[in-house]
């Protein structure tokens, strides 16, 4: 038994040097002690996963870092600088433009890329864009209001009121687009018309005073005092902000800061 407990101890290491000396590859070893012959068989190693083709990233990903990149160029610090303004939405530019090729048909996309052309400038671009995605979805009142935003951009207003009118007429409770119809009418002169979509958005007396801003900006001075005048609450008293501007129009005080409120163009 003693002979015994000596041969294990000592074919032990013999049995280790020789799994020490497999290699890499499969292949079986065989080595030689007292007890007899051993075979030891090498488990073969796991070959490393080659890695694949890098995925792109999604539509709505790319979309994300476009919105990302061109709100850091619209921030203060974006407009302080205007290179850096322009790289930045040079960046969200090509992600709307990936995350179109991505998806052909992302129309949150193409209206991505279509918005920031227009905030760029290149109108002939966004008007490009919007026809072609109008003639898949005809019934989307967005985007028609932005077509007719781009419209009123390029300042070709009679055209914005077209695009604006669809928008009002397939979402007709939306107070946005009322609301910039309205402005629009009242620059082109149709002032009854532009009461009565300012008024569905604001109400009556708000409505007049806006008439008002826009009447003042294009130098209409009695048109804009009478309809100063017109802009009361329904308890019949003026409001604030229509007697300020009625004072400054008569002389009696500084024009008070009315925003973008006096003109159908503004930033989107």
């Amino acid at each position: 038994m003693h002979g015994r407990i000596f041969l294990c101890f000592f074919a032990l290491p013999l049995t280790l040097v020789g799994a020490g000396c497999i290699n890499s590859q499969q292949k079986t070893v065989t080595t030689s002690g007292p007890t007899g012959s051993v075979l030891i068989e090498e488990t073969p190693r796991t070959a490393k996963k080659a890695d694949g083709p890098k995925k792109h990233g999604s539509p709505a990903a790319e979309i994300a870092f476009g919105e990302m990149k061109e709100g850091e160029a619209d921030s203060p610090a974006g407009k302080a600088n205007p290179e850096a303004q322009a790289q930045l939405r040079d960046e969200a530019r090509r992600a709307y433009q990936k995350a179109i090729q991505l998806d052909a048909n992302n129309l949150n996309a193409q209206r991505h890329l279509a918005r920031l052309y227009v905030k760029t400038g290149d109108y002939e671009r966004a008007q490009n864009i919007y026809r072609t995605m109008l003639a898949k979805h005809p019934n989307d009142a967005g985007l028609w209001f932005d077509f007719g935003m781009c419209q009123n951009r390029r300042r070709d207003f009679n055209e914005s009121v077209r695009c604006l009118s669809k928008a009002v007429e397939l979402d007709p409770e939306n107070r946005e687009y009322c609301n910039k119809l309205g402005f629009t009418l009242a620059w082109v002169g149709n002032v009854d018309q532009a009461l009565t979509y300012l008024s569905r958005a604001h109400g009556i007396g708000m409505a007049h005073y806006r008439i008002a801003c826009v009447l003042d900006q294009k130098n209409q001075r009695d048109a804009a005092v009478h309809h100063c005048r017109l802009a009361r609450r329904e308890t019949g008293e003026m409001l604030d902000e229509a007697r300020q501007l009625l004072a400054a129009l008569e002389g009696a005080s500084p024009a008070p800061s009315r925003g973008n409120l006096n003109a159908p163009v503004s930033a989107q």
